[in-house]
């Protein structure tokens, strides 16, 4: 995996990946429907900017299954249940409208190994410099 993402020309790479024994993706480390249209402020360009790096979030350890049931709707497993919550604004913990890496690994920590009763723990592998943004809240 790191010699695949080593060869993409890019400041920022987010590899997120939902499947049993995800936690081996990129071995032990890696380096460094609507249809309205975003209206998006020089400010949330600016912080956008600022972080880079390269992270991989998986699901469950090398050793552990990814869990999936009716419960977690849309047909998705338990880590994708609750990342597009996270994604979705519940991530936000620093209610600023924006969500980045670190917010969302919080999330998912918290609430993945509690939905499952501990037998899956979503990891987190790579190095960021400054804040990853990876979504921006919507107002309602």
């Amino acid at each position: 995996m790191d010699k695949i993402l080593g060869r993409i020309n890019a400041d920022r790479i987010v590899f997120i990946v939902d499947s049993c024994f995800s936690g081996a993706s990129g071995g032990r480390t890696l380096l460094a429907s609507n249809k309205t249209r975003a209206t998006l402020s020089d400010q949330f360009l600016e912080r956008l900017s600022r972080g880079k790096g390269r992270v991989i979030l998986s699901a469950s350890r090398a050793n552990e299954l990814s869990i999936e049931g009716a419960r977690f709707g849309g047909g998705h497993g338990v880590f994708t249940y609750y990342l597009l919550e996270g994604l979705r604004g519940k991530a936000d913990y620093s209610r600023d409208g924006l969500v980045d890496i670190d917010e969302v690994y919080r999330y998912l920590s918290e609430n993945v190994p509690t939905a499952t009763g501990q037998r899956q723990t979503p990891v987190k592998k790579g190095e960021v410099e400054g804040t990853l943004i990876v979504g921006k809240v919507r107002n309602k």
